[in-house]
Parts: C-alpha cells; sequence; structure tokens
C-alpha cells in the first residue's frame, strides 16, 4: 500500500471516530456509499437551490460522469452552469458576455463527479453524521483542499442522493434539494458544451 494512500485512509477513520471498534461499521458504511455513487453514471431530474443572501431558485439537472454536470434554471432566472469535464462554467443567456469558468478541480463538485470514487481511500470524508434516516458525509478534496467543502445528504431504503452542500472558500453556502431524480436516462453529450450553450443563446 502506498505511503499516502494508507496515511489518507488512517486520517479518515480517525476524523471518522472510526479507528478502533467503529473501523469495520464506517469503513463498510462509505464502501456501501461509494457503490451507490459509482452506480449513478447519468441521471436527470428537478432541483431547488437555496443561496447564502436568501434567495431560492429551481431548475432542472443533468449528470453524466466523469465530469458533466447541467444545471438549468428556471425563468425570471437566465442562467445556466455546465461542467464539461474540465470547466465548470456560468452562461446568462440574456448576455452576449464570455462565461465565466473555474476549473472542475477546484470545485467540490469534483468529488461527485470523478469517475471512480472511493471514500475511505481519498480520504476525503471528515465526518459521517447518523440521524434517523439520513447519512450526512461532510467532506473536503485532499487534492484541492482550498477548493470549499462540501456535504451530501442520503437518506434510506433505498439509499439515494437527497442533497448536497457547498461551501466555497468565501464561507458562501449553497444547498442543491433534488427532486424525482432519475438514474439511467440517456443524456447526449452535447448538453454538457459550454461553447454550444454560448452560441445558443437567447
Amino acid at each position: 500500500m502506498k505511503r499516502r494512500t494508507f496515511i489518507a485512509g488512517s486520517t479518515a477513520l480517525a476524523a471518522l471516530g472510526l479507528a478502533s471498534a467503529g473501523h469495520a461499521q464506517g469503513a463498510e458504511e462509505l464502501a456501501r456509499i461509494d457503490t451507490y455513487l459509482n452506480a449513478m453514471r447519468e441521471a436527470g431530474g428537478r432541483f431547488v437551490q437555496f443561496n447564502s443572501d436568501g434567495s431560492r431558485s429551481e431548475g432542472e439537472l443533468w449528470i453524466r460522469k466523469p465530469g458533466l454536470m447541467r444545471f438549468e434554471y428556471d425563468a425570471p432566472h437566465s442562467h445556466v452552469v455546465i461542467s464539461d469535464g474540465v470547466w465548470v462554467a456560468v452562461v446568462d443567456r440574456r448576455s452576449n458576455d464570455d462565461a465565466n469558468r473555474v476549473p472542475l478541480s477546484r470545485t467540490p463538485l469534483n468529488l461527485i463527479l470523478r469517475d471512480n470514487i472511493d471514500l475511505l481511500r481519498t480520504g476525503a470524508v471528515q465526518r459521517i453524521r447518523k440521524s434517523g434516516a439520513e447519512t450526512r458525509l461532510i467532506m473536503i478534496d485532499p487534492d484541492e483542499p482550498d477548493s470549499g467543502t462540501l456535504e451530501m445528504v442520503f437518506t434510506e431504503n433505498p439509499l439515494s442522493l437527497s442533497r448536497w452542500i457547498t461551501t466555497n472558500p468565501q464561507g458562501q453556502r449553497t444547498e442543491i434539494q433534488l427532486t424525482d431524480l432519475q438514474e439511467g436516462v440517456s443524456i447526449p453529450r452535447g448538453m454538457f458544451s459550454i461553447e454550444a450553450a454560448l452560441t445558443n443563446r437567447g
């Protein structure tokens, strides 16, 4: 085992309070969530977004792994947020301005959109919180520790991702609640083209 991998895994277990008797249980929980996330290759549905300033918006969401995601906001909002596997871009459909772009690797979304998710090995999970029928994972990307935090919330029976909360380096918190998420849908690759979104505005 590589030293970095061992340290990352050990650090994760210690942070979870699983270094002794709870080790196997915590590792089993993360493995179960890994299996669920890795099986979700393509999905689409509705979302509700809550922002730090108290504002609220809704829209449609599409995911195609690895690396692809699209948020299309309902009117009166005019924005589309697209991850094309390299960049995360915000496109204003009512403006001729270029998109604002940030490397995907510098955002917490990188943890969701990876091709192969291994939460224990990477050491991304800082804490696990279980409450009733919910399980929460609080994560930081060990490769980009300054990119912010990601909290993922799962419901049980069956296990499903219900929402996530990102906190950027400036402390701004954004919560995405998922509704009617359908897995196994077929989504064209062109849906995740930033250039196509810039060309087809209006």
